[in-house]
């Protein structure tokens, strides 16, 4: 009995850690055609205490209007567990002069333990305003993870609905994409894990700065 409730907290732990925890991988539609290999670096504060989270992704136009993604988070690996996510982005409305640009993003993101082969999956949806300024996009969205296993983590008292909020600028250079997220998670509810509580974002909150760089093949 022991054993499963230091199971189910290290499961949820890294959960949280991982949860919404990526910058975005992709804000606008890539050129049809084109790839784009990257990665981000950052994470959230929690209650003084920065989370160091490091991932890798791939990025594909699929169209001039869609492109989609697959990432692969590096921290997660010293928890021997793998965690891979991937999704579309697709533009709904293009920008009108002031107007932003909208779109639409959808996806899902999978956890592999390594140790005893638990799986657990999280489908994802949200979306971003994003203004084009020459080569620079500043930007605005949401986040919402669907936890389908909430009543197996945080004390049985988890959450459905897991959103979060973001805002950022990237840079789109001839070879390379680089740019700076805030991000702030879970910001309606406050909840538990190991060691620390986390308010809602009117508190400390679990806010955190994201740095990505990306390099751009035809």
């Amino acid at each position: 009995m022991e054993y499963s409730f230091k199971k189910l907290a290290l499961v949820g732990f890294v959960t949280w850690m991982f949860v919404g925890c990526n910058a975005s991988r992709v804000v606008t539609p890539l050129e049809e055609g084109e790839w784009r290999i990257g990665g981000a670096v950052g994470g959230p504060t929690v209650n003084s205490s920065r989370l160091p989270l490091m991932s890798v992704y791939a990025a594909h136009g699929h169209t001039s209007e869609s492109s989609d993604y697959l990432g692969l988070a590096l921290t997660s690996l010293g928890f021997q567990t793998v965690q891979m996510d991937v999704g579309r982005l697709t533009r709904l409305l293009p920008q009108d002069g002031w107007r932003p640009e909208l779109n639409a993003n959808f996806g899902g993101n999978l956890f592999l333990g390594l140790r005893d082969g638990a799986v657990r999956s999280y489908p994802h949806l949200g979306n971003q305003l994003v203004w084009k300024r020459g080569r620079f996009l500043p930007y605005m969205g949401h986040e919402t993870w669907i936890d389908p296993t909430y009543r197996l983590v945080d004390n049985q008292k988890g959450s459905l609905i897991h959103p979060s909020l973001h805002t950022g600028l990237r840079y789109v250079g001839k070879r390379i994409e680089c740019g700076i997220e805030a991000k702030w998670l879970n910001p309606t509810r406050t909840f538990v894990i190991p060691q620390q509580t986390v308010p809602t974002l009117f508190g400390s909150g679990a806010s955190g700065i994201y740095y990505t760089l990306a390099f751009r093949l035809p």
